[in-house]
């Protein structure tokens, strides 16, 4: 349906409404951006914004009142409903698995929707379990109840990318889960992101979440307008308003440090050798936990180890990275 040929698609709303009988504000109000192929855009703002009404217009759970949605250049409001859902991935908070079909059956709803043959599904499916951290032949003969709620976010992840949809919408697919199983399922989302890099809008309404998942995120003010649509760095280093840095909060310097790991601020011959003794971070850490490490043992410095290689990093390291000027430093994980 999309021409995924040139590496993904990407999404456009254009003056995007949506006008319910009887009220006399519309629920979203000419919204138009863009999301570039391969990329995760966050809608992050308080309740009744207009987040999720936005993006289930995109898939035509909810139909637009005027404006345009195109996929890949190709106008979806022209397109059945029904086909546009097949081509888009979809995950909400309550999962929506069918109780009375086993994790396998599940999974290959839509393959067999489009009509692949059963070696190909059966592939299919054993690949995604796989794919989302969990053994096939241990959970694909298992029903939803018979698994964790971390366990049916993970199979409800893996329907959604069943027929390799090149874009995906997530409504707060997180939103269910306690704060363990929560990072641990974002830790897996960032890392199938970057194998996969479908093009994804997501909903939330933890801006913590928005920052550590987003390439950027749209910031949303009542009456469903855009206050500010940019990468998580500007937004926390430049907000547009004072609306957006009242979203923010108090501690946004540490919410930057979130946002760089502790490779991206090492020189290229990686600085002096750390000292004996000293507590460890993997490189792949971000700034905010190697500062935690440093805070928790009492030391201004740590060491910042990549298998073999071990480096010195130190709180003027994290300080000077914060307060770098002119360049503006991208998130690691999205």
């Amino acid at each position: 349906m999309f021409d995924n040929s040139d590496g993904g698609v990407g999404i456009e709303l254009r003056e995007l409404t949506k006008r319910y009988p009887g009220q006399s504000a519309p629920a979203v109000d000419a919204i138009s951006l863009d999301v570039a192929a391969g990329e995760l855009v966050v809608f992050v703002g308080p309740s009744g914004c207009g987040k999720t009404t936005t993006m289930k217009m995109i898939n035509r759970l909810i139909e637009p009142t005027s404006g345009e949605v195109r996929i890949g250049g190709e106008d979806v409001l022209r397109m059945r409903p029904d086909d546009l859902r097949r081509h888009v991935g979809y995950v909400i908070q309550q999962i929506g698995l069918f109780p009375h079909l086993t994790i396998a059956q599940n999974i290959g709803v839509v393959p067999k929707l489009l009509g692949w043959s059963k070696t190909r599904i059966t592939d299919r499916i054993d690949e995604l379990l796989g794919l989302v951290g969990l053994d096939a032949a241990q959970f694909r003969s298992r029903y939803p109840r018979q698994l964790s709620g971390g366990q049916q976010q993970r199979v409800g992840v893996a329907r959604a990318l069943a027929a390799d949809p090149p874009v995906m919408l997530m409504d707060e697919p997180f939103g269910a889960t306690d704060p363990i199983t929560r990072e641990h399922l974002q830790n897996e989302f960032l890392r199938l992101q970057r194998e996969l890099r479908k093009t994804i809008i997501f909903v939330t309404h933890d801006f913590e979440e928005a920052i550590r998942l987003g390439d950027r995120i749209v910031v949303l003010r009542e009456g469903s307008h855009i206050a500010q649509y940019d990468r998580p760095a500007r937004i926390l280093g430049a907000p547009a308003d004072d609306y957006v840095a009242g979203f923010i909060g108090t501690a946004s310097t540490l919410k930057r440090l979130a946002l760089i790991t502790v490779e991206d601020v090492f020189p290229a011959d990686g600085g002096p050798p750390p000292a004996a003794g000293l507590p460890e971070v993997d490189t792949a850490a971000t700034l905010r936990e190697a500062l935690d490490a440093m805070v928790a043992n009492g030391t201004e410095e740590v060491a910042a180890v990549s298998g073999d290689i071990r480096h010195r990093l130190t709180y003027h390291d994290v300080c000077q990275a914060i307060q770098t000027n002119g360049r503006e430093v991208e998130p690691s994980g999205g």
